[in-house]
């Protein structure tokens, strides 16, 4: 009995309910900067989207800039929204806490200040917190304000984040009242914001399906480390759960003209702007898909096309992504494998990004709608009845969760499919968990099957690479150099 699917399932249940879905809707602020038209406009755009009330709509005016000094944050965004949350009853305070609170979600709209600069060397440093992090005084205005509620917060440190690690919705955690949720809907354009918010309604209905991409580093000893191991659980994760992964082991991120096909999930690291396939100003994500590359500075600006990590995979079609502003050291960014997990298990961005967190009033920042639930179809198709029709990517997520996960166990069933439907990617994503598990000449068979039944030139790119990486491993040196000499001169568009 597969007892972690079961759970999984049950707490699919619970977080796909109706009813909290719309109690989630109605503990959501959205906060704009009324200083800028375009702000508020999409705050508009979005409350009106999710059915938020006018009166959880509020402005606020602050800084034109992304980043401001931790006076201009405490003038114009603390102290105005703690005034506002008091004055409508959204907050109650005891002890100067917030002991009662009917708003546990926030989104800062474009427009918005994204970050609090260090105010310099003579900040005394805490004594309860270890060097050098008792001394950062920087922080994201997002992460700030998520402890906003949570009484008077040191500016240097952190504040250990009470939500880390939960598998329990927000509106029923026993957890401190005063915790906020924040996201932001931010992009490098208004353009792109209306794009992500749409996306996250539109792909709530009929789900998020595609490859799965991570680009791991193989590193296997020091601080590091953890890094490599939030990205081989998450494979791990998204293979039982029936989402088909290309794994990368190589020290290098993703080279350029590789060819990423139908991808809704992009999980890697380490280049400090985007590079490879994903710098190519027309590459495009499948509406809805979840891109996060970790670096300590992917969110130090969102506005640029091409600068960090943030605001690229979101101008190229991402719905949600994570960062942060200034160097948040490894393991105080979010943990991808807790991020990646929540959110297959049903919970809302938001959710799922501060459950994957250590720390608050710290470097980090999560971009997308907070109520966005990418796997919201899954629970949905679990009552189906039978025969229903099916696209390919969901009758292989049936097919590997028949066989408890295992896409090993699958192979017959897939290879079968394969041949029924003409798509290979039933055995490309075979031949990948083959090649991971060391099993060569196995996944080197499936590889040729595929080739043989596909027609699409990138798709036949990426198996080719695929094929010559197992060659190589294999050690067939002739047959390589056959496999070259053939495919000398060809091109992925040819």
């Amino acid at each position: 009995m597969d007892w972690k699917f079961l759970f999984s399932l049950l707490g699919l249940a619970l977080c796909l309910s109706p009813v909290r879905a719309a109690n989630e809707a109605s503990a959501l602020v959205v906060v704009y900067n009324a200083s800028d038209p375009t702000s508020q406009a999409l705050a508009s755009y979005y409350a009106g989207r999710r059915q938020i009330p006018p009166e959880r709509v509020v402005g606020i005016p602050c800084a034109l800039t992304e980043e401001i000094t931790r006076q201009d944050f405490q003038k114009t965004i603390a102290d105005p929204l703690r005034k506002i949350f008091l004055e409508k009853g959204w907050w109650k305070m005891a002890g100067g806490r917030v002991s009662t609170s009917t708003i546990r979600f926030a989104v800062l709209m474009r427009g918005m200040p994204l970050k609090i600069q260090s105010a310099g060397p003579g900040v005394a440093p805490r004594t309860d917190q270890p060097p050098p992090i008792g001394s950062r005084d920087e922080a994201s205005v997002d992460s700030e304000l998520a402890a906003l509620g949570l009484g008077e917060v040191p500016a240097p440190g952190l504040v250990p984040n009470p939500f880390y690690r939960r598998f329990t919705p927000i509106l029923q955690a026993i957890t401190d009242p005063g915790l906020l949720l924040v996201c932001r809907l931010d992009a490098p354009s208004d353009l792109t914001v209306r794009a992500m918010i749409d996306d996250a309604i539109s792909v709530e209905q009929g789900g998020l399906w595609g490859w799965g991409y991570v680009d791991s580093r193989s590193i296997k000893d020091g601080g590091y480390a953890e890094g490599d191991e939030w990205l081989k659980t998450a494979a791990s994760e998204m293979r039982e759960q029936g989402i088909p992964v290309l794994w990368d082991k190589a020290p290098e991120t993703l080279p350029v003209g590789y060819p990423v096909t139908d991808a809704a999930v992009y999980l890697g690291w380490y280049a400090d702007s985007i590079v490879g396939p994903f710098a190519d100003p027309n590459f495009r994500f499948r509406p809805g898909a979840i891109a996060v590359h970790i670096h300590s500075f992917s969110a130090a600006t969102v506005r640029s096309v091409q600068g960090g990590w943030c605001g690229p995979l979101l101008a190229r079609g991402a719905a949600v992504t994570v960062g942060n502003v200034y160097e948040p050291y490894l393991t105080l960014t979010a943990h991808l494998d807790v991020f990646q997990d929540r959110l297959m298990a049903g919970f809302t961005f938001a959710e799922s990004a501060y459950m994957s967190l250590r720390a608050l009033s710290w470097m980090n920042v999560s971009i997308g709608d907070p109520l966005y639930r990418p796997y919201a179809a899954w629970q949905r198709m679990q009552v189906k009845v039978r025969g229903e029709k099916k696209d390919n990517w969901q009758k292989y997520r049936s097919i590997v969760l028949a066989a408890d996960g295992n896409v090993a166990a699958a192979a017959e069933a897939l290879t079968q499919t394969a041949q029924a439907t003409g798509d290979s990617m039933f055995l490309e994503s075979l031949a990948a968990v083959d090649a991971d598990a060391g099993s060569f000449d196995q996944s080197l068979a499936l590889v040729n099957k595929a080739l043989a039944m596909e027609s699409r030139p990138l798709v036949r790119f990426r198996l080719v690479l695929e094929k010559i990486g197992l060659l190589r491993a294999m050690g067939k040196i002739s047959d390589l150099r056959t496999l070259l000499a053939s495919e000398r001169g060809k091109t992925p568009g040819a």
